[in-house]
Order: structure tokens, then C-alpha cells, then sequence
């Protein structure tokens, strides 16, 4: 018998008429919106920036390299849809994380895969930038209500880095589901 994963779903709401924390970073870094030329520099780091959090579906979907190609099918349609955005986090010209953005009808809009920052790189208000910086596109955007899904693996009791982050720039959780795969 396989082994079954206890994961755990938490859907976070953001409402954009509430204002956002300020977030300042400890270390600098560049955030802008990434373009289709990013897409070999994205392809890079695209599924380091979830390790280790997310080394069970990495293993799950068959290894790094379908991982990187599940992973780089989501950034190219983000690259090239007016109403979605890649924000990248660059240092010294290389990039070092991302966080996607979607808008859709009705004034709302997700943060698409959530916040991925390379590990030497976290703790420096790296991810808050990014958050922050899609958060606000889609308040530019005329939208209003943000969600996004976080799905983990051993994190049953316990916040991951992520959720923590969501929380911190206001993310209230709407939804916490357990299931077995």
C-alpha cells in the first residue's frame, strides 16, 4: 500500500479596502514585474524557491524536473495574460524569488502559487516585498477581494513560513480543511 499524505488546505482572503501593513525589509531587494525574458532566470530557481516546505510534492508529481515543468506551464501563462502578473525579487541582477498575481471578473483576484523565495535569501522581508508589491498591483487592478490556497504537508498543527507571512500582511483564513492522498 502507497504511502498516504495528511496534507492540509488553508485558504486565505484578503480585503483591499482594508489597508495593508507596512512591511520593511531587512536586506534590499529589487521587486518589479517580471516579463517573458525572465523566463530562463525564472526556470532557474523556479521549484528550489518552495524547498524544503514542498519537497513532498515534488516528490509526489515525480521529481524536480517535472516539478520545474508543472511549475514553468503556470509562469509562461502568467507571462503572457494582461490580467496576471509575475513579481520577481532580483539581488545583484539574479533572481531570487517570485509571487504570481491573477485578476479576475468582479473585482477579485488570487495570489497564483503563493510567495517562493530561495532559502539563503529568507528572513529578510524578501517575501513580504513580494506580497505587498502583487497585493498592490491588484488594488490598482480595481480588485477587492484576494484569495489564495495554501496546501502543506507535516504542518497538521503548526503554521508553515508561508501561512505565517499571509497572516502577518493581513491574510485572515477562511478555510483550514485536512485530507488524506
Amino acid at each position: 500500500m502507497k504511502n498516504r499524505l495528511k496534507l492540509r488546505n488553508i485558504g486565505f482572503l484578503w480585503d483591499l479596502e482594508e489597508p495593508l501593513p507596512k512591511s520593511g525589509p531587512k536586506k534590499k531587494a529589487g521587486i518589479r514585474a517580471a516579463t517573458r525574458k525572465d523566463s530562463e532566470r525564472l526556470r532557474k530557481i523556479v521549484v528550489d524557491a518552495y524547498l524544503p516546505e514542498w519537497s513532498w510534492w515534488v516528490r509526489q508529481i515525480g521529481g524536480k524536473e517535472r516539478a520545474r515543468a508543472d511549475l514553468m506551464s503556470y509562469v509562461s501563462k502568467f507571462l503572457r495574460d494582461r490580467k496576471k502578473r509575475i513579481f520577481v525579487a532580483e539581488d545583484s541582477e539574479t533572481i531570487i524569488g517570485f509571487c504570481g498575481a491573477a485578476k479576475y471578473d468582479r473585482g477579485t483576484g488570487t495570489i497564483g502559487y503563493g510567495v517562493a523565495v530561495l532559502p539563503g535569501f529568507r528572513k529578510r522581508g524578501i517575501g513580504s516585498m513580494l506580497l505587498l508589491a502583487a497585493l498592490d498591483w491588484l488594488k490598482n487592478s480595481g480588485v477587492r477581494f484576494v484569495t489564495l490556497e495554501e496546501e502543506t504537508f507535516g504542518f497538521a498543527n503548526q503554521d508553515t513560513p508561508a501561512m505565517i507571512l499571509y497572516k502577518s500582511l493581513g491574510g485572515k483564513i477562511i478555510s483550514d480543511h485536512h485530507a488524506t492522498r
